[in-house]
């Protein structure tokens, strides 16, 4: 079998033999046509990915032995946590997958005054997240928070290093990062942008706020602007 992987949640795990899960044996069985001998990648979400082997397939039931283990698996050795205010449907969609590719540890969506929708279905963002990291061969899962309202994501992380992006503003990326290298809080606004009274507010919680470039851009185009970029500066 080509290297594929799969979510294996702790409980699935007993020392070093795996289950899958009804869903997750299906998808190895009936799309990629596995068989008892195979070898197949499992992540775990908390950070660990498993190299197994497919030891008996009962049914519709796949269990194996794991063969190797290794912790931080696809994961960088510094955090970006994204908070980002509530966009439309597919948009959102577009940045919890794109997000959770890009390396981030979080994801907060957050409720602004100019945000056009104040729900997120979290079944279908854990579900993104998921399929996402599988995707990427990530072994930690980002969380996806429920939304909260700027006052609340400010005192959550008073004491990180927060950059708030915005077309305004001349300082670059990386002069607003500064030389953090560990962990960084990166907010981007909503369809409407940020309202004077939340910049204001920002700018009074004494975060620091940077220039993507001279071009408008949507906000799921700036999170992945700003996502990149923070990779190379901190990775370097």
């Amino acid at each position: 079998m080509e290297e594929h992987y799969f979510y294996l949640p702790s409980e699935y795990l007993n020392q070093n033999q795996f289950t899958l899960s009804k869903e997750e044996s299906q998808h190895c069985l009936k799309s990629l046509r596995g068989k008892e001998g195979d070898s197949l990648w499992l992540l775990d979400g908390q950070g660990t990915a498993y190299e197994g082997t497919i030891s008996r397939i009962n049914g519709q039931s796949v269990t194996g032995m794991i063969q190797q283990t290794y912790p931080n698996y696809g994961e960088s050795d510094f955090e970006i946590h994204l908070a980002i205010g509530l966009i439309k449907g597919n948009r959102m969609d577009f940045v919890l997958e794109k997000g959770t590719e890009l390396g981030v540890k979080s994801i907060q969506p957050l409720l602004l005054d100019r945000c056009v929708k104040n729900k997120l279905n979290m079944d279908r963002a854990n579900r993104i997240v998921i399929s996402a990291a599988k995707q990427s061969g990530r072994s930690f899962f980002p969380h996806v928070h429920d939304p909260i309202d700027l006052t609340h994501w400010l005192d959550y992380y008073r004491d990180s290093h927060k950059i708030v992006c915005h077309i305004s503003r001349k300082k670059s990326l990386l002069n607003a990062l500064g030389k953090e290298r560990k962990n960084c809080c990166i907010m981007i606004g909503p369809e409407g942008d940020f309202s004077e009274r939340e910049l204001n507010q920002m700018a009074h919680a004494q975060v620091d706020f940077a220039s993507l470039g001279s071009r408008r851009l949507r906000s799921e185009t700036a999170v992945l602007m700003a996502i990149s970029n923070l990779n190379q500066l901190m990775g370097n």
